[in-house]
């Protein structure tokens, strides 16, 4: 039941402006990742405010009512005039021309679709280790107890910019091209995090990873859709977001065993950055590979 919300509920809004959007479906996915960042950013201090007033389980029964009372609502009223083809309409010469309607199966066979995959699931593995085990990194860096707490508020504000700023350079430059810039900023906070440790090291590393995720994000839903098509991007979007879950479980588990072997934060960010770097390369190499089959 969690997961339909955390999970089940992005994906499937994802999944939707990627087959309804063309044309726009850059800044469409960044207005609607802004929304979730936001709802990231205010509802922890509303929710603590509001438990100065009532009780925790007064909260979940107010959110359930609302819930029940919004969500048909909205749903009835976003959703009564479209069908399974509805699209956004375009007049676009370039935006009309037919493409391949990849199916699941059909791109488990594609080695790009692996290659894309590498870079894509860096992001998720590497940032939930490091939210994991934030404690043992502040330890090591002698950050003081609320420089990383501080930090994740450079991290949210830089993650909510990049999204608005990304949705605009995917419509114009295509999420393709886009693509190879996605990890770098996640490549430069692992060697910041290697070398540096005075406090200011914090922000910037934490500030790298945020223009990161706010260009995943992003990137995690339109990248699909240019390269294998909409028509079948609920399934093959379904496998991709399985892969992420994985993903953060992975890295929290080869971050945990990287520290119990003795490794330092400072070994432990060599090995990410040298996962990320290897992903970069192979991606390099088949960057001009990533276009669409047009019938």
């Amino acid at each position: 039941m969690r997961f339909s919300g955390q999970g089940m509920m992005s994906h499937t809004a994802t999944t939707t402006i990627s087959r309804y959007f063309t044309k726009s479906r850059g800044k469409a996915l960044s207005t609607s990742w802004f929304g979730l960042s936001t709802a990231e950013f205010i509802l922890p201090v509303l929710i603590v405010y509001l438990l100065t007033i009532t009780s925790w389980q007064n909260l979940w029964i107010y959110i359930s009512i609302l819930v029940l009372i919004l969500l048909p609502i909205t749903s009835f009223l976003l959703v009564k005039n479209l069908n399974f083809e509805s699209r956004e309409e375009t007049n676009q010469k370039e935006f009309n021309q037919k493409i391949k309607q990849w199916k699941r199966i059909e791109v488990l066979k594609d080695y790009r679709f692996y290659v894309v995959c590498l870079n894509m699931l860096a992001m998720p593995w590497i940032a939930t280790g490091v939210f994991v085990y934030q404690s043992f990194i502040t330890e090591s860096k002698g950050w003081g107890t609320y420089v990383i707490a501080q930090s994740f508020m450079v991290y949210s504000v830089l993650s909510v910019i990049t999204l608005l700023v990304a949705g605009f350079l995917i419509d114009k430059f295509t999420s393709r091209k886009l693509l190879i810039f996605m990890n770098i900023p996640l490549l430069i906070s692992t060697i910041v995090l290697m070398y540096f440790d005075i406090s200011f090291s914090a922000f910037l590393f934490l500030g790298l990873i945020g223009i990161s995720n706010g260009l995943a994000n992003v990137l995690g839903s339109s990248t699909w859709a240019e390269i294998y098509g909409v028509r079948y991007i609920g399934s093959i979007k379904a496998l991709t977001t399985s892969l992420m879950v994985f993903s953060t479980a992975f890295g929290t588990a080869l971050f945990g065993l990287l520290i119990d072997k003795g490794f330092s934060i400072e070994q432990v960010a060599l090995v990410s950055f040298i996962y990320i770097a290897l992903a970069a390369v192979l991606l390099f190499f088949v960057r001009n590979k990533l276009n669409p089959q047009y019938l």
